[in-house]
C-alpha cells in the first residue's frame, strides 16, 4: 500500500519574500478568515492548462478559498486529525522557502507509514515535496505534491504526484479539484506496474475520500455554528427591542404620572391663588362695610345732634310765651 500523497501540512496564506517558519494556526483562526470583497475577482474556471492523469475529487464547499487552503495544508487541528486518521507517523514539516530558480514557495515534509501485505509488514519512509505553483490570496491556490517512497520493493521506480486546484467561486464558495498521477523514473515490467498502480490508486482514492468527508463535516459544523450565531444574534436583537419598547412604555407611563402630578400641583396652586384672591376681596368688602356702617352711624349722630340743637331754642321760646300769657 502506497502513501496517499495528499497528506499535507499547513501552508501560509500569503506570499512571503523571506523564509518563514511554520506557525501554529488554530481551527478557529482558520474559520474566521474571510475574503476581501472589494479586492476580489472570482475566476470562472481553473487556470491550469492540464491536470494530472486521474481526477479523484471535484466539488464546491462553503469555505472561502483561504480557509480551504489552510484546512488542507495548515498546521491545525483539522489537518492533524486527518493525518492521524491516515496513520502517518513522525510527521515532520520543514520550513517554507523560495526557490530562487522558480520563484515559488516550496517545503519538505517527511513521515512514515506501516503497510500490510501478503509479503508481511513493511514500514514505508516518505519524502514529500510541496510546491505552491500559483497563489493569489482570496482568489486561487494551486499546490502540487510529489511523494517519494522508500522501504519496499519498486518504491524507487516511481513517485506519486498530486495536484490541488482551489478556486474562489463567489463570496461564500470555493471549488476543490484533486487530480493525481503515478510517474515512473525507472522501467518496470507490466505485472509490477499493474501492482503498483492498483495499490497506489487505492491508497490515493481512500485518502482523498477521507479528506472530502472531513471537509464536508467541518463545513456542516461551521454552518451550524454560524446558524446558531445568527439565531442568537436575532434573539438578542429581539430582546433588545423588547427591552427598549418596555423602557419606552415605562418612560411614557412615568411621564404621564409626572404630568398628572404637575397638573394637580398647578391646579392646587391655582385654587389657592383663587381662594386667596376671594378672601382678600371679602376682607376688603367687609372692611368697606364696617367703614360705611361707622360713617352712617356717625352721620346719624351728627344729624341727631343738629336736630337737638335746633329744637332746644324753639322750646325755650315757647315756654317763655306761655309764661307771658299766664302773667297777663
Amino acid at each position: 500500500r502506497y502513501l496517499h500523497p495528499e497528506s499535507s501540512p499547513r501552508i501560509l496564506s500569503s506570499h512571503s519574500k523571506k523564509s518563514s517558519t511554520v506557525s501554529m494556526t488554530s481551527e478557529q483562526e482558520i474559520v474566521s478568515s474571510s475574503p476581501n470583497e472589494q479586492q476580489t475577482s472570482y475566476a470562472s474556471t481553473c487556470p491550469c492548462e492540464t491536470h494530472l492523469a486521474r481526477t479523484f475529487a471535484e466539488g464546491i464547499f462553503s469555505y472561502d478559498v483561504d480557509t480551504l487552503f489552510e484546512l488542507i495544508f495548515g498546521d491545525n487541528s483539522f489537518s492533524r486529525t486527518y493525518h492521524d486518521s491516515q496513520k502517518l507517523l513522525e510527521y515532520t514539516i520543514g520550513e517554507w522557502y523560495i526557490n530562487n530558480e522558480t520563484g515559488k514557495r516550496e517545503r519538505q515534509v517527511t513521515y512514515k507509514t506501516i503497510t500490510q501485505s501478503i509479503l508481511g509488514t513493511n514500514t514505508i519512509f516518505c519524502n514529500e515535496k510541496q510546491i505552491v505553483e500559483e497563489e493569489k490570496s482570496h482568489s486561487i491556490y494551486i499546490v502540487r505534491t510529489d511523494v517519494y517512497n522508500e522501504g519496499m520493493r519498486y518504491t524507487d521506480a516511481f513517485f506519486v504526484s498530486t495536484q490541488f486546484c482551489m478556486i474562489q467561486c463567489d463570496i461564500e464558495h470555493s471549488s476543490l479539484r484533486v487530480s493525481a498521477e503515478i510517474k515512473y523514473v525507472k522501467n518496470v515490467n507490466a505485472i509490477a506496474k499493474t501492482f503498483i498502480e492498483k495499490n497506489a490508486n487505492t491508497s490515493i482514492e481512500g485518502g482523498v475520500n477521507n479528506l472530502i468527508r472531513r471537509l464536508i463535516k467541518q463545513q456542516d459544523k461551521i454552518n451550524n455554528r454560524d446558524s446558531n450565531r445568527k439565531q442568537i444574534s436575532i434573539l438578542k436583537q429581539r430582546e433588545r427591542k423588547t427591552r427598549d419598547y418596555s423602557t419606552s412604555q415605562d418612560e411614557k407611563k412615568n411621564d404621564a404620572i409626572l404630568n398628572s402630578i404637575i397638573s394637580s400641583e398647578d391646579e392646587v396652586v391655582l385654587n389657592e391663588q383663587t381662594t386667596t384672591g376671594k378672601n382678600l376681596a371679602y376682607s376688603i368688602a367687609f372692611c368697606c362695610g364696617i367703614f360705611l356702617l361707622i360713617l352712617h352711624t356717625y352721620l346719624c349722630y351728627k344729624l341727631h345732634s343738629i336736630d337737638q340743637a335746633l329744637y332746644a331754642p324753639n322750646l325755650t321760646c315757647l315756654n317763655r310765651c306761655k309764661e307771658g300769657l299766664l302773667f297777663y
